[in-house]
């Protein structure tokens, strides 16, 4: 009985030690890839199994056992498939080594291990298996290890009844268990430390301070920048101390009553600190406090993570003046500025802006649509010129040119110009600059109507105020494209004064230029529409052109010219009709009509007028390709 006890704390002796040798030796290959860690493990996990081969123990009359199945399936259900391989490999070549009758039966129970170790991997679903998964790969392994060894037995003839198979389970079963039991608790060892390692280097690689206090405000861990913004030697020496032994009296006292106002409240709070050194240095912080607890609820802690705010600080003081100064910069600029976001909402203008708008300065606020404050300028009659069925597409225009961007001048009801220049950023929002153009305005507008001025005086007789020859030459350059695209008729009447040069010679030129004067106003009136244009063509002689104007229209106004000259008795005494008279010639061009030069044109009035004036004068003649039709003459009135 003594050897039974020898050989079964020997074997599992040896379980142990393996088990410890792998929790407590760190071998380089523990950091190393997963198959290298598979190699160790298998090869660790197989000299165990030569082992316990080595000092087998006797269970009964002839029937010797140990324990390296357990060694052999735990290697494979925790250690996986190649650790599991190795060490079943490693325990088979020294079974074959030590030989005898059970190699066999050996081998296969060698085997049978390896299987239900790799199938109880196979199934866990953590490297740690749980102890249910434990007890189920142990009792599986106990009841497996029974049949190579009794089969053996039979074979012997060796008695193996329950007073051997009983106790030889419940070894395989408890040396499993516990094998299982502690290489799970190693890996979640090794796991925790593992992920405790990394925390802390997290933590140690922070820039910002973190720690952590007891209830006393002592520090029981800090980081590196603990240490820094403490301007202690390192984060070891902050260790057991306050705050008290590092910053002045009224600083601790400070962070104390923060401190006590997270423990009151139980939960984290932050807070603004400012922290005045020693040495006259001054910091803001930006503080987290929170409380932290052990397995009954209990807080127990502090945790302490503060960020150095003094940047920040520094940089708003200085953006806060910089605003400061823009806002007064904008304010006594002599432009309105405002800005409208996306939507077209106004966020921000000066007061010039507000003050260009006076009428509706009350809505130019931050909030307020732009659509809403120019339907209020319409309504209130600050903007003008604006029919009233056309105000809501007018504002939808308005909206988009916000969106487009460009320049727009308008005018006010006060008279006065604004210029508004647009211009949209690429997140949508726009900028708009408003500048009162009232003086360039009014000089431009002065400008353009002495320009307007001028180019009638360009265009005008300056004693008939009739248009000039250069006029007339254009008007008639106008017309004849007209017609050449099919666009209308063309009438042209080509009128000289009767005997002008003998009126000069009896009256004066004085008296001339007089009637010259009073022969334009009876030419002026009768033309009497829009597109008629009467011209000097030259010296006493008149030129009317008249647009859409067939034959018998141009006749009668000819006629109608004459009569009304005639009627104003004008005396003349070089002339036989005793009064002063026009000679008129007429041509005139169809719709489409081919020619399309103004010489030819004239050509043909002015040989219907030298026919008027070889008939006698004081008459009318119009141009015809065959021969110059006789219209009217009064060579035979008395």
């Amino acid at each position: 009985m003594n050897s039974l006890w020898v050989g079964l704390l020997a074997n599992m002796a040896v379980v142990a030690l393996v088990i410890s040798l792998w929790s407590n030796i760190r071998l380089p290959v523990f950091g190393q890839k997963e198959s290298i860690r598979g190699w160790a493990f298998g090869i660790l996990f197989g000299l165990g199994a030569i082992s316990l081969m080595l000092i087998p123990f006797q269970l009964g009359s002839g029937f010797f056992i140990d324990l390296r199945m357990t060694m052999i399936g735990t290697s494979a259900f925790i250690g996986g498939p190649l650790a599991g391989i190795v060490t079943t490999i490693i325990a088979a070549a020294f079974r074959v080594y030590l030989g005898g009758a059970g190699a066999t039966i050996g081998l296969v129970g060698i085997a049978f291990a390896c299987a239900v170790g790799l199938v109880g991997w196979r199934l866990k679903t953590n490297d740690a298996p749980s102890l249910k998964a434990s007890v189920l790969f142990s009792l599986v392994m106990a009841i497996g290890a029974m049949a190579p060894g009794f089969v053996y037995a039979l074979y012997q003839d060796i008695d193996t009844g329950p007073q051997i198979r009983l106790p030889y389970m419940t070894l395989v079963f408890v040396a499993t268990l516990m094998a299982c039991v502690a290489l799970a608790n190693e890996i979640r060892r090794r796991e925790t430390e593992a992920r405790n390692h990394m925390y802390r280097h997290v933590i140690n690689s922070l820039p910002e301070a973190l720690n952590v206090k007891d209830r006393e405000g002592r520090f029981i861990m800090a980081n590196p920048a603990t240490a820094t913004l403490m301007q202690a030697e390192n984060a070891d020496a902050l260790i057991g101390k306050t705050d008290f032994d590092f910053f002045c009296q009224e600083v601790a006292a400070a962070f104390r009553v923060d401190e006590e106002k997270a423990w009151k409240a139980g939960t984290a709070i932050v807070e603004e600190q400012t922290l005045a050194r020693m040495d006259g240095s001054r910091s803001y912080l930006s503080t987290l406090k929170a409380p932290f607890t052990d397995i009954d609820g209990n807080i127990i802690g502090l945790i302490t993570h503060s960020r150095d705010t003094t940047d920040k600080k520094l940089l708003e003081a200085a953006l806060t003046q910089s605003d400061r100064r823009a806002a007064e910069a904008l304010s006594s600029i002599s432009d309105g500025l405002v800005m409208f976001d996306k939507d077209l909402t106004l966020v921000f203008c000066n007061e010039r802006y507000r003050a260009m708008f006076s009428v509706t300065a009350d809505l130019r606020v931050p909030g307020t649509p732009a659509a809403a404050i120019l339907y209020a300028s319409i309504a209130r009659g600050e903007l003008v010129g604006i029919p009233q069925e056309q105000v809501a597409q007018w504002v939808d225009v308005a909206l988009g040119r916000l969106k487009q961007g460009g320049t727009v001048e308008f005018p006010l009801a006060d008279g006065r110009w604004i210029e508004s220049r647009t211009r949209p950023t690429p997140e949508g929002a726009c900028f708009v600059i408003c500048s009162d153009i009232t003086a360039a305005k009014q000089h431009e507008l002065e400008l353009q109507n002495l320009n307007d001025r001028l180019s009638v005086l360009a265009e005008t007789d300056s004693l008939t105020g009739l248009l000039n020859r250069r006029a007339f030459d254009a008007v008639m350059a106008e017309e004849l494209d007209r017609v050449a695209r099919g666009e209308g008729a063309l009438a042209l009447l080509m009128i000289d004064v009767d005997y002008f040069k003998r009126f000069n010679d009896t009256y004066g030129h004085g008296a001339g230029d007089s009637c010259l004067k009073t022969v334009a106003d009876c030419l002026r009136a009768a033309a009497r529409r829009t597109g008629d244009r009467a011209a000097r063509y030259g010296g006493e002689e008149l030129a009317l052109v008249l647009p859409d104007v067939d034959e018998t229209a141009a006749l009668t106004i000819a006629e109608e010219f004459c009569e009304r000259l005639r009627g104003l008795h004008i005396p003349h005494t070089g002339s036989d009709k005793g009064i002063v008279t026009v000679s008129i010639g007429v041509a005139t061009l169809g719709p489409g009509s081919g020619l399309t030069d103004a010489v030819r044109l004239i050509a043909r009035a002015d040989e219907a007028l030298y026919t008027a004036k070889r008939d006698g004068r004081d008459g009318v003649r119009i141009w015809e390709p065959s021969r110059l039709r006789i219209v009217h003459s009064d060579n035979t009135r008395s």
